[in-house]
């Protein structure tokens, strides 16, 4: 036993002899001309005197231990802390578009004082000290404001890179890894457009922490020149933003957004090309001459409408479009129907043609047809050949009469067909 308690006592003995050993306030530094000349590890070495030095002030003013790590600040009732957001960079971003959840990486580079961080950097030959671990420093908790929630767990933030200068300015980068809610406009489908926002807010502190934005203009604020992404981004729906929290007009909250468009020009030419051919094909069906061979080209033209709008329904989102109906689908449904409509106007128009009629139109209707036809460069007929056996067969005026009026509802319905795309592509 007594054997023990000698083992104990040199090993306090020891330690008290290290301690008072250890020159906790770096008195050697007054020995210094030049903060440069001064190796790497000792220059950490004074850093951690300083830090130590300024622990113990502050703990001796707040009246607390580990007052610097545990407690805001300020001191005074009523104060609040001012954070002032300097600028931020979104890094990286994918889209999960069944939930319509954009994963977006990035940070903000964020700002206050404190005033326990001041020292005399003529006493202590630095004017910045870096903090290893956030740790060791008291710092604004501000988190995604989906944080209690069980399904926003992955949102993550953490403080990097913190440091002080001797007036007591803190500067630290805010990292974030955060799933942000989007409203999806497909109206321009394939290249839809994406508004993606989450909001960064202090939990504990609601109404002691104060945002100040560096710009006024939060479009300024967020850089997106290096992220890694698919999507091309549309600036002027990106921005960082101070907003009041939902239920505290009292408390703010940052709202950070960005707006992406789908950089998908590929799959634009496959699901356009083939509808264009059709209405190309369409346009054309009046200048190939007789009336069954129109029917059969705009009958194609229908089927080939038909198979693209089948191959563009493939490449519907899995939740469908929600309330917006793209652009391509209305372009599609419009040519389908103008096809449909020529079609049976040219039908019903070949089915009269072939009607024996013994009573000829009126003259003037004749010549108004003849001329028609003869201007309107579309379609014509062959006349009919007669056993010349009746001078009452006006079969062949009639002709001319339903030549002219397939050549005017085709003009008509290709002028409404190009007033439509416009329209809809505008």
């Amino acid at each position: 036993m007594g054997k023990d308690m000698s083992l104990v006592a040199c090993a306090l003995l020891v330690t008290v002899a290290l301690v008072s050993g250890y020159d906790i306030d770096c008195k050697w530094k007054s020995n210094i001309s030049d903060i440069e000349d001064v190796a790497h590890h000792k220059y950490q070495v004074l850093e951690e005197c300083l830090f130590y030095k300024l622990t113990t002030e502050a703990d001796r003013m707040q009246d607390k231990s580990n007052a610097l790590m545990m407690l805001p600040p300020t001191v005074a009732a009523g104060e609040t802390l001012e954070v002032q957001v300097l600028d931020g960079s979104i890094t990286e971003m994918w889209m999960n578009e069944v939930f319509k959840e954009m994963n977006i990486n990035g940070f903000l580079k964020l700002s206050w004082k404190d005033r326990r961080l001041r020292w005399n950097p003529e006493e202590w030959k630095t004017e910045n000290l870096r903090l290893k671990s956030m740790g060791r420093l008291w710092s604004p908790d501000i988190n995604s404001d989906k944080l209690q929630t069980g399904s926003q767990s992955t949102d993550f933030v953490n403080y990097h890179d913190i440091q002080s200068n001797y007036n007591g300015n803190v500067t630290a980068r805010l990292e974030f890894r955060m799933k942000a809610q989007c409203t999806i406009d497909y109206t321009e489908y394939p290249n839809d457009r994406k508004h993606c926002c989450f909001n960064l807010q202090s939990t504990l502190y609601k109404r002691y922490v104060k945002f100040i934005m560096e710009h006024g203009d939060g479009h300024e604020m967020l850089d997106t020149k290096n992220i890694r992404t698919n999507w091309h981004i549309d600036p002027s729906w990106t921005w960082i933003m101070k907003l009041n929290q939902d239920n505290d007009n009292r408390a703010e909250r940052l709202e950070v957004c960005v707006g992406v468009v789908r950089k998908s020009s590929t799959l634009a030419v496959e699901l356009t090309l083939p509808v264009l051919i059709s209405a190309l094909i369409l346009l054309l069906a009046p200048f190939f001459g007789k009336f069954n061979q129109q029917i059969y080209v705009k009958m194609f033209a229908l089927l080939l409408q038909f198979m693209s709008f089948q191959f563009l329904s493939e490449k519907t989102p899995q939740l469908g479009f929600g309330d917006n109906i793209p652009k391509i689908y209305i372009f599609y449904a419009f040519t389908i129907g103008m096809t449909v409509l020529s079609l049976i106007a040219t039908v019903m128009i070949s089915a009269m043609s072939r009607v024996k009629r013994k009573v000829p139109p009126a003259h003037r209707y004749t010549l108004l047809a003849s001329l028609l036809n003869a201007n309107l460069c579309c379609g014509s007929e062959e006349e009919p050949t007669t056993d010349g056996t009746s001078s009452k067969d006006a079969t062949s005026d009639w002709l001319q009469i339903h030549s002219a009026l397939n050549n005017i509802s085709s003009i008509l319905l290709i002028f409404i067909y190009i007033i439509g795309a416009i329209v809809i592509a505008f």
